[in-house]
């Protein structure tokens, strides 16, 4: 089971206490143009595919577990594209409750320890989550949880890498609002082998309803930070599966992708470990100096974490990020920064150009490659698949 997290407070956790900050946190869309150096193609646009939906049938290897779930094949990285994601100013979110919350991170957890259990399943169907399987056209398997029925309330969707090769898993909290994070994320999943993508369920803006978490942004129109709003509010759905992946994968990276509008500033990236202490060993820096190896084009990646970027980058730095704040051990999620980095989150701000499909956007894959080794035994970028199959029946 997991640990029973305390939910009295949006995004609390039991932790040694930290100093409470409000720090501003401004990640306003703007597109940015690209440097002539770098070429970006449109974004794409998101196509209604239709999977095939088929079950499965039983096997010995690590998939039959699976046998019961009714399975999608196609191309997962298009698929997620359409992902269910409701509109800003929609009133589309609505908030879970204490009991529920706990109860679904028990659930995933249990997914994530047991596999789909039928009981995991059943107790997923009563929070209005369904369980299938997805095999995509060039092989490999995830498990896919995402909302069902009529009713959507904004909760996300989910997807477990069943081969993966990095002891890292993606988040998209703004998926929509940060143009090209939802492909983005989607292809690093499948290209680097990654355990898991959480994806955002609403957009940041779809109700009006003000989140108690320290931290601001103007990008609803007005200063504050909304409930719905998965990356600066805790008691979501998303935080919850956040939570049941680190008890399940305590040394494992997440990275949170997001987009900045760069403007005319010398930054193509800024990226932290969610907290703005200077290290020179810190996980964000390896990401930076990875990036500025890969990067094309006169913008560079800067880092909140290194003492030679000081006063170069902008101020977004993740330290309100309430996944960030999880992972590094704050008093509470919701209201404290956190004191100390665990280099186990790292968040990313990109500009447009790194979002596109251009060159620079190749280069963020890359970096990912290069800061986060292949230690498991699925197939991804640069690694050596040692499982013999790389796909379920």
């Amino acid at each position: 089971m997991a640990e029973n997290s305390s939910i009295s407070a949006p995004g609390s956790v039991g932790q040694a206490p930290a100093s409470p900050s409000d720090p501003v946190e401004d990640v306003g869309q703007v597109p940015t143009t690209p440097t002539p150096t770098d070429t970006e193609t449109p974004t794409e646009t998101p196509t209604a595919e239709t999977p095939v939906a088929s079950t499965p049938d039983p096997s010995t290897s690590v998939c039959a577990p699976l046998g019961s779930l009714s399975s999608l094949t196609g191309d997962l990285t298009k698929w997620l594209l359409t992902a269910p994601i409701t509109a800003a100013n929609s009133g589309g979110f609505k908030e879970p409750g204490g009991t529920e919350l706990a109860a679904f991170e028990g659930a995933f957890r249990t997914l994530l320890t047991e596999g789909p259990t039928a009981q995991v399943v059943r107790d997923l169907a009563g929070m209005g989550y369904g369980v299938s399987t997805f095999r995509n056209a060039t092989g490999g398997g995830w498990l896919v949880v995402r909302e069902q029925g009529l009713f959507s309330r904004g909760g996300g969707t989910f997807i477990i890498n069943l081969f993966p090769a990095r002891d890292l898993w993606l988040e998209a909290p703004h998926a929509d609002s940060d143009e090209g994070t939802l492909r983005q994320t989607a292809t690093q999943l499948v290209t680097l082998g990654a355990r898991a993508l959480l994806i955002t369920g609403s957009n940041r803006c779809a109700v009006t309803t003000a989140s108690p978490c320290s931290g601001t942004t103007s990008v609803c129109g007005t200063k504050g930070l909304r409930i719905s709003d998965a990356a600066h509010y805790g008691n979501t759905f998303f935080t919850a599966a956040h939570r049941a992946l680190r008890a399940t994968w305590p040394d494992a990276i997440a990275a949170s992708i997001h987009g900045m509008d760069a403007g005319d500033g010398p930054e193509a990236a800024v990226v932290s470990d969610g907290t703005s202490a200077l290290r020179p060993q810190a996980l964000s820096n390896r990401l930076r100096d990875a990036l500025n190896t890969h990067l094309v084009g006169t913008k560079k990646a800067f880092s909140c974490n290194a003492a030679e970027d000081s006063g170069k980058h902008r101020a977004l730095c993740g330290t309100s990020n309430v996944q960030g704040r999880i992972d590094n051990g704050a008093a509470d999620a919701c209201f404290t920064e956190a004191a100390a980095a665990s280099d186990r989150f790292v968040h990313l701000e990109q500009s447009a150009t790194l979002r596109g499909t251009g060159a620079s956007s190749k280069a963020v894959i890359q970096a990912l490659a290069d800061t986060v080794p292949c230690t498991l035994t699925g197939s991804g970028l640069g690694c050596q698949a040692v499982v013999a199959a790389q796909d379920c029946p």
